[in-house]
């Protein structure tokens, strides 16, 4: 035994309370809480060993209380669950080590709420140190140590929290023991012992056998499988005695001698040997012959083997590949208990077909000395491991193909169920590492963004190079057993449970908080392993299906998706792969850079350990197999992409398979950033659909928003690509310019997905404006995606906008239907509450009240009309907010009387509106009295006139007829207000109007009124048959008529006549179609714009390009990139032929005698119909029972074109061809 040499001590003082911090005696316990960075030491054992060296006559122990995402607030030590029923709170644990001395470190994490938390912080410090030095207990308190994250100084106040520790510590007379930039772990050395770090042999000797006593330490305190050894599995088979061998709390009992054993070597100076473990069992069915006889494979495809114990695949977790085409697989011999005491030798093999037989022929150990990795990924560079608490990174830096360079990126993920841990690492599209655990894990990781946890089963995303890491699905709100993500070609994820059932996951993109159950889409099963079928080696109906490990039933399962409004519907498929052997259990499914399909075979007559003991013999520990499913037409060459140029990568973005375009990408992202990013974005302009959605997922794998090419892909004519552009524009936030009216221009579209994904991307934004766009995507049709969606995003943007919104910060404006589901999503009655007694205070300024008082219009009950009207003047906002209401029972005559004199001309406009929407006939006399006033505003004497229509009789009747004034100098107004009175009166004196008059605005509003009543359109017509117009009188009306996007057959035809001409004559003609293809190629695209742009085509009233043109038809910006050539003509030529979706016209008669044109939207409401207006002003809810009449018009675009003659029409596709979103 070598024996300790004395060290002699001089401690150094330290700016705190006490000159020597620390000084520990015979029979000393040093207990250290805190957080990652106190774990982080003692797995380092620096610290600990020199504390050893230099107490050794005092022989103290130290004993480990910390754990990753502790602050004051929250220590998992006695928050997880089960702790204290196993190990009691913190003065039972501290009394069961017998600690006599606290070391605490806090601040780091606590930091990141500001300074304005400080005095929080120091309160609840002091409070927690109060609890742990009972008894006697002496405290030290560490400084926070430094941040590791560049990013993380920026946002967080640890310099201040630093302050108030050091305060705290000098008021309690505690030793306070500052930190080092450079290294914290010397300068703590040097503070507690006075000494610089210690070195030579005998250190570290010490510090190895510390490490190897800190390793059983946290195996004992924080042991995996935790749930079955105290926790609600305890009683379960899995962890019973059995078959000769102790229970798995039995075997747990065994390390408080082996931690002792440890211990005694510690102060001895000598070698402690980790126990080997036992010899491994294999199951005796093992026969590769019967295997793949027992195969049964869909028709088209052959199975072999691909690998097996043979080639070290031994229990093989999963498989991936890196960008030279080698196989990765993840392989545990452990799983699912580490025994007592055993370092634990789990590997990572690489695997290579060097002949091209579709057999791997090169084995390699990439990686050993792992523990149970069931998560695994290759990236650009390095290899992400899951394991345990911890997700590594392994580098092979010298090229001899194994990972020399080992890293901790983060820990803190909860290991209490091992087959539940981090599993199932995929990318997403744009190099977001996603992974699953499940419900019996609680994490808690401390990232440069603050802790960031998911208590239960749930889903982790990340982001490496910023280490943004989200918690999805937090507390068992989806899934409760996920082991399994797949992304389709347009970024929607799906999730497969291990324990049964497949899931929508985009739904849930929200790191919430809020438990909302994520609904299933897939029946139960056993599944684990998913991926998404995209290779030139499958058949065209088996693009896009899924695979998963349906390991219960032996065979690899197989559904299609489709569409279900924002979401998916599933049809399953015919298997994939059947098996007979009970063996067989795919639990990962990869399609590799062949084309083949690899099958992850843990090979077992176990599954699920839980049911089983967890010693069982019959647990095979030496067989795997990799199965490889190729189609029988053949397999690929895998592509040379590590050697390849930049445009060749580029190029390779285009390939039909996902290994490829995924691949390609990771390898742009290890080249250098000014090669790549300026070559990427030229590739980027002739670039569209999929192919332009690759290169933005390439930006987002660099880093480098770029707004051009996003807006583009926003205004793909794809709405799968729009509504991953819109997921993008989420993630790329406030680097964006005018990001939030981004959104809430998506948050409009005619797609429901487009709508859900700007709910999720609104989330993202810390800009309070951001509810805006959730209250957006409310004032739409939902369905239960988009619900689910909304309802997180609300909830988790609550802490930004609420406030806001309380202090009339916000003004939601006329989106009463979303305002009332945005307060219904946060408990709006105690927020109504607020609002109405800050109105009735005299603290506000009148811009807030007024915000106040229209929310309160919008989502309040009639008492709250009252007191909004009693506040006095209200502008136009508000009161045509209340438009949106029925009449009130109370008396509001008097309100608006005297809003019709305000000085602000909307102001009584809008008075007079409501006036005449709620028929309060007390008003006519006003309305009349303006009407005439030659002194009154125009704009105020026009809503007068048809506010007298509203509410007058036959007494109007002349009064408006002599207001309608004559062709020179028309008001349609008067005309308005006449149609609101007599029908045929108003169709005579318009019609005379319309013979002469040059005024295109008043054309288009009377026409646009006559079409919008019931019978209305049909008496102009005959009006106008009557009268002789001539044609260019006439054409004028018909352009006008065109301009205004109404659709009503007798006005139309009335208008023909008159014209002679009909703008519907062209017959549907393929070969037609051919040759104008042809000249569209040939024609004259400037002279195309100057003809787009003209009144006579009328495109730009309807069509808007870039900052110009009218949103009553589809933004045609990208039309030549987006749309065929063929097409264009056609929808050009005969837009009935085939109406765009989204674009189908619905005409509604109403009781009232109102005809409504418009979008008609699906309604939750059955009792409510939707109605989108086409020029974009808006919804329409229009209560069922006052429809008298619903009916689909078809198209609103006219035919027009077919006016133009055959060298116009060339000139037209030559422009529209060239749009290509730039």
């Amino acid at each position: 035994m070598k024996a300790l040499k004395p060290i002699a001590i001089a401690f150094i003082g330290v700016a705190c309370a006490a000159a020597q911090p620390l000084e520990l005696q015979k029979g000393d316990v040093v207990a250290f809480v805190g957080g990652a960075d106190l774990v982080r030491m003692q797995e380092d054992g620096r610290l600990e060993a020199a504390l050893t060296l230099r107490f050794r006559e005092a022989t103290p122990q130290f004993r480990d209380l910390a754990w990753e995402g502790d602050t004051v607030y929250f220590q998992n030590a006695v928050r997880e669950r089960w702790r204290t029923e196993a190990f009691g709170g913190w003065p039972e644990q501290l009394r069961r080590i017998k600690a006599t001395v606290v070391i605490f470190q806090f601040g780091k994490m606590e930091s990141f709420d500001g300074i304005g938390k400080i005095a929080q912080f120091t309160e609840a410090y002091g409070k927690l140190i109060d609890e742990l030095t009972g008894e006697g207990r002496r405290a030290i308190l560490l400084a926070p140590s430094p941040f590791e994250w560049p990013a993380a100084r920026e946002r967080a106040a640890l310099a201040s929290y630093t302050k108030a520790v050091a305060t705290l510590a000098k008021n309690r007379k505690i030793p306070f023991i500052t930190s080092d930039q450079a290294n914290s772990v010397k300068a703590f050395i040097r503070g507690l012992t006075g000494k610089t770090e210690p070195n030579g042999p005998l250190y570290k000797q010490v510090r190895f056998t510390v490490r190897e006593k800190h390793r059983l330490w946290v195996e004992y305190w924080r042991p995996t499988n935790w749930k079955c050894i105290f926790g609600d599995d305890s009683k379960r088979i899995f962890s019973k005695a059995s078959h000769g061998r102790p229970s798995i709390q039995e075997e747990w009992a065994t390390y408080p001698a082996l931690i002792q054993a440890a211990e005694n070597a510690i102060q001895e100076g000598v070698t402690w040997h980790a126990p080997a473990p036992s010899a491994l069992t294999g199951s005796k069915e093992a026969n590769l012959k019967n295997e793949l006889a027992s195969f049964e494979v869909l028709e088209g495809f052959k199975v072999n083997l691909f690998a097996d114990e043979s080639n070290g695949i031994a229990n093989p977790l999963s498989v991936r590949w890196d960008a030279n085409g080698r196989m990765y697989v993840a392989c545990s011999d452990a799983y699912p208990q580490i025994e007592p005491g055993v370092r634990g030798n789990d590997k990572v093999i690489t695997l290579r077909d060097t002949n091209g037989d579709g057999r791997a022929d090169e084995s390699k150990v990439f990686a050993d000395g792992l523990r149970i990795p069931t998560g695994m990924e290759v990236g650009p560079d390095r290899v992400y491991i899951g394991q345990g608490t911890e997700l590594l990174t392994l580098r092979d830096t010298t090229g001899d193909g194994y990972a020399n360079e080992r890293r901790t990126l983060l820990a803190g993920f909860g290991n209490g169920d091992s087959h539940q841990t981090s599993n199932s690492f995929v990318w997403s599209p744009g190099g977001e590492l996603w992974w699953c655990q499940g419900d019996g894990i609680e994490s808690r990781v401390e990232t440069p963004f603050g802790v960031s946890s998911l208590f239960q089963a749930g889903v982790f995303r990340l982001r490496p190079n910023e280490l943004k890491l989200d918690g999805l699905l937090d507390d068992f709100m989806g899934p409760g057993n996920p082991w399994g993500i797949a992304f389709d070609d347009y970024g929607q994820s799906f999730v497969i449970d291990g324990a049964g059932g497949v899931s929508y996951l985009t739904p849930a993109s929200i790191p919430a908080k809020r438990r909302l159950r994520l609904p299933r889409i897939g029946k139960p099963g056993g599944y684990c392993g998913i991926d998404c079928l995209g290779a030139r080696t499958f058949p065209d109906g088996m693009q896009g299906e899924f695979l998963i490990g349906d390991y219960k039933k032996n065979q690899i399962s197989r559904f299609a998706t489709s569409d279900d409004g924002a979401g998916f519907k599933l049809d399953w498929k015919e298997p994939l792969l059947r098996s007979k052997h009970r063996n067989f259990r795919p639990i990962d499914v990869k399609v590799g850079p062949d084309g083949a399909i690899y099958v992850v075979d843990w090979y077992n007559p176990i599954t699920c350990h839980q049911d089983d003991f967890y010693r069982h013999p019959d647990r095979d520990k030496t067989h795997g197999r990799i199965w490889r499913i190729a189609p029988e037409k053949g397999v690929l060459r895998p592509p040379n992409l590590v050697g390849a140029s930049v445009l060749e990568l580029l190029e390779a973005l285009k390939a039909p398979e996902r290994w490829t375009r995924l691949k390609a990408k990771q390898v742009l992202a290890g080249r250098e950033l000014p090669q790549v990013l300026p070559a990427a974005k030229t590739w980027a302009k002739t670039a569209e659909g999929r192919d332009l959605m690759e290169v933005v997922t390439l930006l987002e794998w660099l880093d480098q928003p770029d707004s051009e090419i996003l807006r583009r892909l926003l205004a793909s004519f794809d709405d799968r690509a729009r509504a991953y552009g819109v997921r993008v524009a989420g993630r790329w936030g406030e680097r964006i310019e005018n990001i939030v009216g981004l959104l809430e221009h998506a948050a409009k579209d005619r797609h429901a997905r487009v709508r859900m994904e700007a709910a999720l991307a609104c989330a993202t934004l810390q800009d309070t404006g951001a509810i805006m766009v959730a209250t957006t995507v409310a004032e739409e049709p939902r369905d239960r995606w988009i619900n689910y969606a909304f309802a997180q995003a609300v909830h988790h943007t609550k802490a930004n906008w609420l406030p806001a919104f309380q202090k009339g910060e916000l003004d939601f404006g006329n989106r009463r239907r979303g305002l009332t589901a945005v307060l219904g999503a946060v408990e709006s009655k105690q927020v109504l509450d607020e609002v109405r007694k800050l109105l009735l205070s005299d603290q506000l300024d009148e811009n807030v009240q007024l915000t106040l008082a229209r929310a309160l219009v919008a989502v309040g009950e009639d008492r709250d009309l009252q007191t909004v009207f009693q506040l006095g003047q209200l502008d136009a906002a508000t009161i045509r907010a209340m438009a949106s209401r029925k009449r009130p029972e109370f008396d509001v005559s008097d309100f608006l009387e005297s809003l019709c004199a305000s000085k602000h001309v909307e102001d009584s406009v809008a008075a007079l509106e409501l006036a005449a929407k709620w028929r309060i006939r007390e008003l006519y006399q006003t309305a009349m009295r303006l009407a005439r006033s030659s002194q009154a505003d125009p704009q105020l004497r026009s809503a007068a006139m048809r506010v007298m229509g509203a509410l007058g009789n036959k007494e109007t009747i002349p009064l408006l007829k002599v207001m309608a004034g004559k062709p020179a100098n028309p008001k349609p107004a008067a005309i308005i207000g006449l149609l609101g009175v007599d029908q045929a009166e108003a169709a005579n004196s318009a019609a005379d109007i319309l013979q002469g008059t040059t005024q295109n605005e008043a054309i288009g509003k009377i026409l646009s009124a006559f079409a919008g009543r019931e019978g209305g359109g049909t008496l102009l017509a005959m009006e106008l048959a009557k009268r002789k117009i001539d044609r260019t009188q006439g054409k004028r009306l018909q352009n006008a008529w065109i301009a205004t996007g109404f659709v009503q057959e007798e006005i139309t035809e009335a208008l023909e006549a008159i014209t002679g001409w009909s703008i519907a004559g062209l017959k549907f003609n393929e070969d037609l179609i051919r040759r104008m293809v042809a000249a569209g190629r040939k024609g004259d695209r400037v002279r195309g714009e100057a003809l787009f742009k003209s009144a006579r085509a009328g495109c730009v009233a309807c069509h808007k390009i870039g900052n110009q043109g009218g949103m009553i038809g589809p933004e045609l910006s990208a039309v030549g990139s987006g749309v065929p050539a063929d097409r264009i003509i056609t929808e050009v030529l005969w837009p009935a032929r085939q109406v765009k979706g989204g674009y189908a016209l619905s005409r509604i008669s109403m009781k009232d005698g109102r005809v409504l044109q418009g979008y008609l939207q699906e309604s939750r409401d059955k009792n409510l119909l939707l109605l989108r207006d086409f020029a974009g002003a808006g919804m329409h809810e229009v209560e069922a029972e006052m429809v008298t009449k619903q009916e689909s018009i078809g198209s609103l675009m006219p035919p027009t074109a077919q006016s133009l003659s055959r060298d116009e029409l060339s000139d037209l596709f030559a422009y529209l061809f060239s749009l290509v979103g730039k």
